[in-house]
C-alpha cells in the first residue's frame, strides 16, 4: 500500500492507494476504513476522489459482508 495525494479544488487530502483492496487484512481494513470514512465526510459526492474512497471501502469490507450474509 502506498500513500497518494488527492487534490480536490481547494482541498488536498492524503488517501492510501491500495493495489487490491480485497486483499487488505481485517485489522488493517478497520483502521483504513476509519480514514476513508473521514475522507468521505469532507469530499464532495460525485467527485473521482469520493468515488475512490467509497469504492475502496466497499471492496475492503466485502469479506465482512459475505460473513454477515
Amino acid at each position: 500500500m502506498t500513500m497518494t495525494t488527492v487534490r480536490t479544488d481547494e482541498i488536498t487530502t492524503g488517501m492510501p492507494e491500495t493495489v487490491d483492496p480485497s486483499k487488505v487484512a481485517p485489522r488493517d481494513a478497520r483502521e483504513l476504513s476509519k480514514l476513508f470514512f473521514r475522507q468521505l465526510a469532507v469530499l464532495e459526492e460525485g467527485t473521482p476522489e469520493y468515488q475512490y474512497a467509497r469504492n475502496t471501502l466497499i471492496e475492503m469490507n466485502m469479506s465482512l459482508v459475505r460473513f454477515a450474509a
